[in-house]
């Protein structure tokens, strides 16, 4: 049988916090810039954040040392960008999230088909505001 953990943020707010103080200057590596990882997972506060991706192909996980890691799945996960909680299954047993495991967002499931070292999410750019046109 499979374990299921769930991990979900109870304050947007904090959650936001959270994200933004993780977000560090300098240039972000890309989703694929490191090598094959697991993420150690014990208890539900082993994970401190995620921000998916727009698209929805991935999602950026912090772990409770601060490490960042990028996991990919084999299809879209379109409910991800939109969750702001997430369930984790994982092989029983299991001290970690790995390869194969299962994100649920809502009452969709993501299988993970990759998880890499990762650095932050990268900063989403600022919509200019639109001039007032005064009459």
């Amino acid at each position: 049988m499979l374990r299921k953990t769930i991990l979900a943020c109870a304050m947007p707010a904090l959650f936001l916090a959270n994200a933004a103080s993780a977000q560090q200057s300098g240039p972000t590596p890309g989703p694929k810039s490191g090598e094959q990882a697991t993420i150690p997972f014990f208890t539900r506060s082993d994970i401190r954040t995620f921000t998916p991706t727009d698209s929805g192909d991935g999602v950026y996980i912090q772990d409770a040392r601060r490490n960042w890691y990028y996991a990919s799945f084999f299809t879209r996960c379109n409910n991800l960008p939109w969750s702001i909680g997430v369930g984790f299954k994982t092989f029983p047993g299991a001290s970690q999230i790995d390869r194969g495991d299962t994100i649920f967002a809502g009452r969709e499931r993501c299988q993970i088909s990759s998880i890499v070292h990762s650095g932050p999410p990268p900063v989403k750019p600022k919509k200019a505001k639109k001039a007032k046109s005064g009459a």
